[in-house]
């Protein structure tokens, strides 16, 4: 083990000066911050100008009431919608004139309440653009509420009676913490998914670089000359740490970069810029270390074990399918992180760094269920590494025909 330090070295240097590592380390805090904050600020933007909206009342009494109805709709605390005048419904022509008007861009929607919509709830919205969800939702919740005021006042009773019965509750979303409320717009999840396949992308990139690595030297025959010196045990356990070393620098960075970006939106009235907690930004870094680990060490076996590159991928598949179900688990943990599916999910080491550390950023789990996970990776890796590395030192000098699974097993035992 005294040229440990050297190999390191080399595998560590190798990876941190190419191009692609300067690349995707600056890209990911960029990455983090334009999928968490942009795309409110562009949100706000874009609901900056109201919406030029008409009614085409054909009831002849519903008119004025979903008018006010819709004028009061507010999106980030400013007024949505603006009422444009439809005139006359039984004019003739009136609705052709109308859809004009929108087609021409003079209007941004027009409602149309049909005669019989009391009766039938049914109404219509005509726009150039309906994919505006929200802004749909809206109109739809305006005239739904005119429609019960209307509804309410034709039973008997009265107009105002029938407002303040009808007021519309406004909820307001705040995440508590040990650090304290903060109110939260969605920016949690986001996070929660960004980092979550973050992680997914970076684990399975490193180990496929390890993998890559072995492989290469092995077609290249530079590997036979490597152990003439060097004890194929410390090539092994050099590059383990040196390319984990690598990747450990890169998270580092990023979450270096999260918590300059978390303490300066947590300084920010109404920031849109989710909450980055300390806790966070050590399980960011904590499970991709564990999650590495794990999965790099049969990565490096199947690298020592084929002949090429082809080879590799199919043997590699399985291994990537732990992270797959990882990632299909996901939206489940999500939903209710304190489930006893969740926290079984999450204890499971080959699942654990993605669904473990979801659960961390949504609902921290308790203490000992994050320690226990942690114990049972620990675990796995010591299994698995002394098994890798018995893998390796066999099949890194073995060549000629593909092996098969027996055969690799064989050599964990006997290598």
């Amino acid at each position: 083990m005294r040229r440990l330090p050297a190999v390191l070295r080399r595998e560590y240097l190798e990876r941190v000066r190419s191009k692609l590592f300067l690349i995707s380390t600056l890209v990911g805090p960029l990455l983090v911050i334009g999928l968490t904050l942009v795309p409110g600020m562009l949100m706000q933007k874009q609901r900056g100008k109201p919406l030029r909206v008409a009614i085409l009342d054909e009831t002849g009494a519903l008119g004025a009431s979903a008018e006010q109805s819709l004028a009061r709709r507010r999106a980030s605390g400013e007024q949505r919608f603006e009422i444009a005048p439809a005139g006359d419904a039984r004019a003739p022509g009136a609705r052709q004139r109308l859809s004009d008007e929108v087609v021409s861009g003079r209007l941004d929607a027009l409602v149309i309440l049909p005669a019989d919509v009391a009766e039938t709830s049914r109404a219509e919205y005509h726009a150039q653009n309906v994919s505006n969800v929200m802004d749909i939702s809206m109109v739809d919740q305006a005239i739904e509420e005119a429609l019960i005021g209307h509804r309410l006042t034709a039973a008997g009773l009265a107009r105002d009676r029938v407002a303040a019965l009808t007021r519309k509750l406004e909820l307001k979303t705040v995440r508590l913490t040990s650090s304290g409320a903060r109110e939260d717009r969605g920016g949690t999840v986001a996070l929660a998914m960004l980092l979550l396949m973050m992680l997914y992308a970076t684990v399975a990139m490193w180990g496929a670089a390890i993998m890559n690595a072995v492989l290469e030297e092995k077609t290249n025959r530079v590997v036979e000359v490597i152990v003439s010196s060097v004890p194929p045990s410390t090539l092994f356990w050099g590059k383990l740490l040196g390319v984990g070393a690598a990747g450990l620098t890169q998270f580092l960075f990023w979450a270096l970069c999260m918590a300059v970006v978390g303490a300066y939106g947590a300084g920010l009235s109404g920031s849109l810029l989710p909450e980055v907690s300390p806790l966070l930004l050590v399980a960011f870094v904590t499970y991709f270390l564990l999650g590495y680990f794990l999965y790099a060490a049969m990565y490096a076996a199947v690298g020592s074990a084929v002949n090429n590159q082809q080879e590799a991928q199919s043997l590699a598949f399985p291994l990537m399918m732990p992270l797959v179900m990882g990632v299909m688990f996901s939206l489940s943990v999500m939903g209710s992180p304190d489930s006893r599916l969740s926290v079984i999910l999450s204890l499971i080491p080959f699942l654990t760094p993605l669904l473990m550390f979801l659960r961390i950023s949504v609902l921290t789990p308790p203490a000992w269920q994050i320690a226990l996970s942690i114990v049972l990776m620990l675990a796995s890796i010591a299994v698995l590494t002394w098994l890798g590395g018995r893998v390796y030192r066999v099949g890194i000098l073995m060549y000629g025909k593909r092996p098969t699974f027996p055969e690799i097993v064989r050599w964990a035992k006997e290598g």
